[in-house]
């Protein structure tokens, strides 16, 4: 359940003009990229996860790896060293992660 809650956002202003404030839009991998480096966001229940420029992200007192792997935002976190990646899709300040199987994580820019 943890690598669910490990992932992130996209400000408004990112966004293609044509979706609408109601559409989820996917984001490709320099979209990724730019939505996430230097980002916090906060997920439901009050867990925060920061994305740190070199490639490391905190989540509490857990330090992982953060990369971008094509479209997808992929992590990986002590002690398992196998990459996990999601699809990454953003609607106004939120932000969703959808896994391999259909899970979906939601959080919300903590930064804004």
């Amino acid at each position: 359940m943890r690598q669910l809650a490990m992932a992130v956002m996209l400000s408004a202003a990112m966004f293609p003009l044509v979706a609408s404030a109601e559409d989820w839009v996917r984001l490709d991998g320099p979209e990724i990229v730019a939505a996430l480096t230097s980002r916090s966001v906060v997920y439901e229940g009050g867990q925060t996860q920061d994305f740190l420029p070199d490639g490391t992200t905190l989540f509490g007192e857990e330090h992982g790896k953060w990369k971008v792997r094509g479209d997808l935002y992929c992590s990986t976190w002590p002690p398992r060293h196998s990459w996990t990646c999601y699809a990454v899709e953003v609607m106004g300040p939120d932000l969703r992660f959808i896994g391999e199987v259909g899970n979906i994580t939601v959080g919300r820019y903590n930064d804004l």
